[in-house]
């Protein structure tokens, strides 16, 4: 190795700078960025995938998430292009197609057993029918870890919140809704594994939060368009009211 210093690229290297503001390539190529809260918002949108790859870790977890919203999209011409991301998408489906599409699923219960706890204390929750319906799974009455979850993903630019965010990112790309120019760092996406301990990966990570917030934006593209996300938190206020 050379005992010369290394040349640190910045993080946000791959940021165009408009006057006073850095402004994301993806925000670049597609217009200005929409406010959106990723507590209020994605947190709930995006718990079903915390959820799993809770469970199974983030390369298993990704298996059964990749091979679920593939059969989704399979499922019915009408679906092939949509982001299997946010949860609330799924309530616009008609009864019993969830249930029907993870039948005889080699992944079926290793992606609706992570979902019990959820399903214990969050009877509305969109995707409700693929726990429902698979009767031998556990009802889990542990809310406990259903709040150190929650609590755990408050922090956007942690490795497991950060590992979820490119979970539904990678979702994006694999329904061909996400192209990023060679040479982004979006581009060099699956050193993402490598978060936290490399620049490549903060590069990335930084443009993955990014992305999400102009893709859950639109309703075309992640955001369900639901009220999914205030059903979760109004739900969390029952479950625990606030104490003066």
């Amino acid at each position: 190795m050379s005992g010369g210093k290394r040349t640190r690229t910045p993080v946000l290297g791959d940021h165009k700078r408009i006057k006073s503001k850095l402004v994301t390539p993806f925000n670049d190529a597609f217009g200005p960025m929409h406010e959106v809260s990723w507590v209020n918002m994605m947190i709930p949108e995006l718990l079903w995938i915390a959820l799993v790859q809770k469970a199974w870790g983030p390369r298993r977890g990704v298996e059964i998430i990749t091979a679920f919203t593939r059969d989704v999209r399979a499922s019915d011409p009408t679906r092939s292009r949509t982001i299997w991301a946010a949860a609330g998408k799924f309530a616009g489906l008609p009864t019993g197609v969830l249930a029907g599409i993870v039948e005889g699923r080699p992944y079926r219960n290793d992606l609706c057993a992570p979902l019990a706890p959820l399903h214990a204390h969050y009877p509305e929750h969109p995707m409700r029918e693929l726990t429902s319906a698979v009767t031998e799974l556990p009802c889990s009455e542990d809310l406990g870890a259903l709040k150190e979850l929650v609590a755990e993903l408050f922090d956007r630019a942690s490795t497991s919140a950060t590992m979820v965010q490119a979970t539904a990112t990678w979702l994006a790309f694999d329904a061909e809704r996400l192209k990023v120019s060679a040479g982004l760092a979006l581009a060099d996406f699956p050193r993402i594994e490598d978060y936290p301990d490399t620049d490549q990966s903060q590069r990335i990570a930084a443009s993955i939060r990014a992305t999400l917030n102009q893709m859950f934006g639109e309703v075309d593209l992640i955001a369900s368009g639901t009220d999914w996300p205030i059903v979760f938190w109004n739900r969390g206020l029952e479950l625990e009211p606030c104490e003066n």
